[in-house]
């Protein structure tokens, strides 16, 4: 009995470890790249976090970052609540798909999947967007000029990441210990 309560208390404890690490890189990605990065798309650093935490926890925990990746970002930035939480989520349940038939151990596949999740999340940004508000660039345009320079940002940035989410999640970095 002790021991079930031990893990929910350490899968807790490790979801607010991620919240904080998103709320880092929120704050990352809102002031400082984008103050560097004037007039060149800024990397969703967020979307790249979910999906490799989604490759290393699987579907059903990985549902519940891109649920709360998506929701601090609306918080923070979004134009309205659920626009960035139905998006990451949606990325998280099929980034989970993925990482069921990908090895977790090899760095193409989550490499991979990052790029085509960018084109996903961009997709249903955009389709929301234009639902509520109307959108005056193209879809093309925005999927050349947005979309496809976006990915291979983010394919090339998950070179870099993915390697620092998988080391802590082999030294147990989420999962801090209660005895």
């Amino acid at each position: 009995m002790e021991g079930a309560y031990l893990n929910n208390k350490s899968h807790v404890v490790s979801y607010l470890i991620v919240a904080f690490i998103f709320m880092l890189i929120i704050v990352l990605q809102g002031s400082f790249l984008s103050f560097f990065l004037v007039g060149v798309t800024v990397p969703d650093l967020l979307l790249i976090a979910v999906i490799c935490l989604v490759f290393l926890w699987g579907e059903n925990r990985g549902l519940i970052v891109g649920l709360m990746a998506g929701l601090l970002q609306d918080l923070f930035f979004g134009p309205a609540l659920g626009f960035f939480t139905l998006s990451k989520m949606l990325v998280a349940i099929l980034a989970g798909a993925a990482s069921r038939e990908i090895y977790r151990d090899q760095i193409i596949g989550p490499m991979i999947t990052v790029f085509f999740a960018t084109f996903l999340h961009e997709i249903i940004v955009f389709a929301l967007s234009d639902f509520f508000w109307g959108i005056e660039t193209g879809f093309y345009y925005s999927l050349e000029k947005l979309f496809l320079p976006k990915a291979i940002y983010h394919f090339i940035l998950t070179l870099f990441l993915y390697p620092l989410f998988y080391r802590a999640e082999q030294k147990q970095f989420f999962y801090p210990s209660f005895k």
